[in-house]
């Protein structure tokens, strides 16, 4: 009877400390695996990380709006417009290669007519977005005075993000970080439960990605319209990485 007793106390103490390990790390995932007798023991862990970045490219979309009675002036007119904010913005130092259409419409602008009960057509708008990119993160603000001061009618969006390049170097910072939180996590849970760790099976990089600032456009329209010149100053880019480790049990 007493040797039933210490068996149900000793599987209670180990359940008991199962789930206090689960508990501390429950940001992570962690699981023992109890396999058949061909295969072996593993322990599963996942670990996350998440880096702050400073941002080293902009990118500035640039909105151009025309309205005329007639879709061929309203496109022309768009087309006049756009050309001269571009020569702007090339002297003003951004590469050709840095600005394209993003996107173009031509669409018919209709008004409700209550007394006929039916929309009537009033004309054509066109509307043009340029998408210009730039690593001088700090002048972003003079990007959009320059466009707004040769006839932008306003910015529809401006992210601050990472060159392809520092992407790829955050994002195996990232993973090494998660690697190593997952690495803790076994030994944490090897220790407690008083069992030894042997090499690692298998690695998986759950996931990976990055989270660019977007600055808050509504503010700058204000600046502009006073006269201000436009000053953005950039938050940092969120870089996330997850690894999903698995573990032999000696």
């Amino acid at each position: 009877m007493d040797k039933k007793i210490n068996l149900l106390a000793s599987i209670s103490l180990i359940v008991i400390a199962i789930a206090a390990v689960i508990m501390a790390f429950n940001s992570g995932v962690i699981k023992i695996v109890n396999t058949t007798e061909d295969q072996r023991n593993t322990i599963t862990v996942s670990g996350n990380a998440e880096l702050e970045v400073e941002p080293n490219q902009a990118e500035i979309y640039v909105r151009i709006e025309t309205f005329n009675v007639k879709a061929d002036d309203a496109k022309d007119e768009n087309a006049r417009i756009s050309d001269k904010v571009m020569k702007a913005l090339k002297k003003s130092g951004i590469k050709n290669d840095d600005i394209e259409t993003s996107s173009f419409n031509l669409n018919p602008r209709y008004d409700y007519d209550r007394n006929k009960g039916e929309s009537i057509l009033k004309g054509y708008t066109a509307t043009n977005v340029l998408k210009v990119t730039t690593k001088d993160v700090d002048n972003a603000g003079k990007v959009i005075d320059v466009a707004v001061d040769n006839g932008a009618n306003s910015i529809q969006s401006v992210n601050f993000g990472l060159t392809k390049e520092t992407q790829k170097e955050m994002s195996g910072e990232a993973l090494i970080r998660a690697a190593e939180v997952a690495k803790d996590k076994a030994e944490s849970l090897a220790a407690s439960l008083g069992i030894n760790l042997g090499k690692v099976i298998s690695v998986q990089e759950s996931s990976f990605n990055f989270i660019p600032f977007a600055a808050p456009v509504a503010e700058m329209a204000v600046a502009k319209a006073d006269g201000i010149e436009t000053q953005i100053v950039p938050g940092n880019v969120e870089v996330r990485g997850s690894v999903t480790m698995a573990y032999e049990i000696k």
